[in-house]
């Protein structure tokens, strides 16, 4: 009895020991369910609905760029694109979706098999399938949502550019972007298919362009298939940039060498305002929005005449017998000539035994730097480049804007070069050689500049003497903008001005037979013709040599004569003489210029 009751007792123990444990678990239990459904029930819910609520980035609509006068040079157009979303998927149903999706909408067998061997998972980022869809295709794979886990349509936007090559290089291209490029602080820039400026325009104002991502909340499914969108933050578009292009006067400056390799630059002298910057051939921007062709490619990147290159800007071209007018006025300015001073041209000059020749077989006579200039004499040139010394004259052509870059912003402008001593002792370990000068005082020799640095220099010659700047785009009130003097007097520049006047006005000037007829849109400037290879035999035809080897035709000029307004100019590209070809460029686009100016201010009257 004893030994009966002591087991009563440990089993009672034992059940109370084992009521107490369960109760202790329960009261627990239904503490913590007390926690959970009370005291965090807001936290709890957020997160459950975080859970079926997705959020995607809207890309904003990117700002269009427009000439001066509102006219579109690049804008945007609506763009299908179809995506799919591994976040949610599983392997199988992914490959299922694709099989069913190929059915509806055709995609390549390569593109197809890619994708069977995709490995999905939640980190996977959306996949753009195909772009450019069709209406039929969206309102086919609308109809067939249900079907197709993962999948959805996005209307986005594509660049088009309606002035295609004639304002390719000014106004650049997007194209997607690269692992470079992508920043952590900057989620748009990892959304599929997402473009950014790459060159001219486009890339210069990127960040003014590009504009505000927005964020659309969508609720889905078990399945992860959006059913209906449950909140949206706006996206905000990028500002539209209007330029100070007119592309009236773009578009015909384009067409008027649309057969060279060759470029132009028109300004306003007082304000810096490029009109027109043209570069030929040029290039469809529209292909690289898209997915550029390697046929298309391969056409481009070998063609001799460098499609892809802004010659405005990065070309860089001996300038010839434009180069005179800086020499001339460092001759003035330095007192080593006067206007009344004359030089007797033979034909030829001599530095030592070296003969260095002018352009006119038996020279041009006894002649001033007034007839100098206007038939482009060599010899009274080299006569004043002797005198002068390479560094003075190099120094006036800095203070007209030769040597240096000048900030347009556009990628790859070049800073071309005006050497002196200093600098070929750098370059090639050489001294400056008597020689040296008398090539550079015609333009030749180590003497690069681009077309807009020539179309700089003509603009301070004849605006006054202030050193106007280029710009692009038009500052909000258009403010007219004010530069400092060019130290020289201004005596001086009315001289060289009355020369480049009688460079097209008169009779013995190179240009006479390529002058503007209408005395109130009278044109001033200077020819040149810059050798890219040194030919030995004279009066030898360009047209017979192989093209490269052609002389470059260029010419500086402005208008009107007796109120400069405009600067132009222009550069062809082994297109042999300055005069012949060069010059009647210039003479369309100065005449262009001022009916258009002529034919705006009568609308406004």
């Amino acid at each position: 009895m004893p030994k009966e009751n002591e087991k009563q007792r440990i089993l009672t123990r034992r059940a109370v020991i084992f009521g107490g444990v369960q109760m202790a678990a329960f009261t627990a239990l239904i503490g913590r369910l007390y926690y959970l459904q009370f005291i965090r029930a807001n936290e709890y819910a957020t997160l459950s609905e975080n859970n079926r609520i997705k959020l995607q980035l809207i890309a904003p609509e990117r700002g269009v760029i427009l000439d001066r006068y509102g006219i579109q040079l690049a804008t945007n157009e609506k763009n299908y694109r179809l995506f799919i979303d591994y976040s949610s998927l599983s392997q199988s149903t992914f490959r299922a979706t694709i099989d069913k999706l190929h059915t509806l909408v055709p995609l390549t067998d390569k593109k197809v098999k890619a994708l069977h061997h995709t490995r999905v998972s939640s980190a996977s980022m959306p996949e753009m399938l195909k772009e450019h869809l069709t209406w039929e295709e969206v309102s086919l794979i609308e109809l067939h949502m249900l079907e197709l886990a993962g999948v959805y349509i996005d209307v986005g936007q594509i660049r088009h550019y309606p002035f295609v090559d004639r304002a390719a290089h000014l106004v650049g291209y997007v194209g997607s972007v690269s692992e470079d490029e992508v920043k952590e602080d900057e989620p748009l820039l990892r959304l599929p298919d997402f473009k950014i400026g790459k060159n001219g325009v486009e890339k210069l104002m990127e960040d003014r362009l590009r504009g505000t991502a927005g964020i659309r909340q969508l609720e889905v499914n078990v399945h992860g298939v959006p059913v209906r969108e449950v909140g949206k933050k706006h996206s905000i578009g990028g500002e539209a940039m209007r330029l100070t292009i007119d592309s009236r006067l773009q578009d015909y400056t384009a067409q008027l060498v649309k057969d060279e390799s060759a470029a132009v630059v028109a300004m306003e002298v007082d304000t810096g305002n490029v009109l027109a910057l043209v570069s030929m051939p040029g290039f469809d921007p529209d292909s690289f929005s898209k997915i550029i062709s390697r046929e298309y490619w391969k056409a481009l990147s070998t063609d001799k005449k460098v499609p892809l290159l802004n010659k405005a800007i990065s070309g860089q071209y001996p300038p010839g017998s434009t180069f005179k007018l800086m020499v001339g006025l460092a001759g003035l300015n330095a007192g080593v000539i006067t206007p009344s001073t004359s030089v007797y041209c033979p034909g030829q000059y001599y530095l030592g035994d070296h003969k260095f020749n002018c352009w006119k077989e038996g020279g041009h006579g006894t002649v001033n730097f007034h007839e100098a200039t206007a038939q482009s004499c060599d010899t009274f040139f080299y006569t004043v480049g002797e005198r002068l010394g390479i560094n003075s004259f190099a120094e006036m052509s800095r203070r007209f804007g030769l040597g240096e870059t000048h900030n347009l912003g556009l990628t790859g402008e070049k800073a071309g070069i005006i050497p002196d001593p200093e600098w070929k002792m750098q370059r090639y370990k050489q001294r400056w050689a008597g020689g040296d000068t008398i090539n550079c005082a015609i333009g030749q020799g180590y003497v690069l500049t681009t077309p807009l640095q020539l179309a700089i220099m003509t603009s301070r010659m004849v605006n006054g003497g202030y050193a106007v700047k280029p710009r692009l785009w038009i500052p909000p009130g258009n403010e007219k903008p004010t530069f400092e003097p060019v130290d020289i007097k201004h005596d001086l520049l009315m001289f060289a001005r009355d020369a480049m006047n009688a460079v097209c006005n008169s009779p013995s000037g190179t240009a006479y037979g390529k002058r503007i007829m209408e005395p109130r849109f009278a044109m001033g400037g200077k020819t040149g013709t810059s050798q890219v290879r040194k030919i030995i035999t004279r009066g030898l035809k360009q047209e017979t040599l192989p093209w490269e080897y052609r002389h470059h035709a260029l010419f500086v000029g402005f208008a009107p004569i007796d109120n400069p307004k405009y600067a132009v100019a222009v550069i062809i590209e082994h297109g042999g003489g300055g005069s012949a070809v060069a010059a009647p460029v210039a003479r369309d686009i100065l005449l262009k210029i001022q009916q258009i100016d002529e034919a705006d201010r009568n609308k406004k009257t």
